[in-house]
């Protein structure tokens, strides 16, 4: 005689336990896969957010470094203007000092004594002197200035 067994019961509920599993694996796995794949999703969003903002930092840099350029530029259009202004107006200065010298040495060469006349003379060598140290000085000064604007 054979003992009995009573399979019938438990293995369909075996069977139901390991069909619920596998679906509660299956439904994990595709959570997991979802969950994966909408934090990837994030990771791309967060990089393309800092890629634009690098972008748009790079854009605000240039923009600011042109700015600074253009400033430089105007501000040196400014040195060099002033600069020939100044120019013109030592030698409009220049040419009114030689016509007062040359209207007050006609008017008053009868005018006044020998020693006086010699004595504004000596006055004007010294000035003219004086003027064409100065214009030599500027001159330098100008050549350095121009040096200095080309190594730039």
């Amino acid at each position: 005689t054979r003992p009995l067994r009573d399979t019938g019961p438990s293995i369909p509920k075996e069977k139901k336990i390991i069909a619920e599993l596998q679906t509660t694996i299956s439904s994990l796995k595709e959570e997991s896969s979802r969950q994966q794949l909408a934090a990837e999703r994030r990771l791309q969003d967060v990089i393309q957010k800092f890629e634009d903002e690098k972008q748009q930092l790079i854009r605000d840099n240039d923009r600011a470094i042109k700015a600074l350029q253009d400033e430089l530029e105007n501000r040196s259009n400014q040195v060099r203007y002033g600069e020939k202004k100044l120019q013109h107006k030592e030698l409009e200065a220049q040419e009114q000092m030689t016509y007062i010298r040359q209207e007050y040495e006609t008017k008053f060469k009868g005018l006044m004594p020998a020693s006086l006349r010699q004595e504004l003379e000596d006055t004007i060598a010294s000035l003219k002197s004086q003027v064409n140290f100065l214009q030599k000085r500027a001159s330098i000064l100008q050549e350095e200035l121009t040096t200095y604007q080309g190594r730039r």
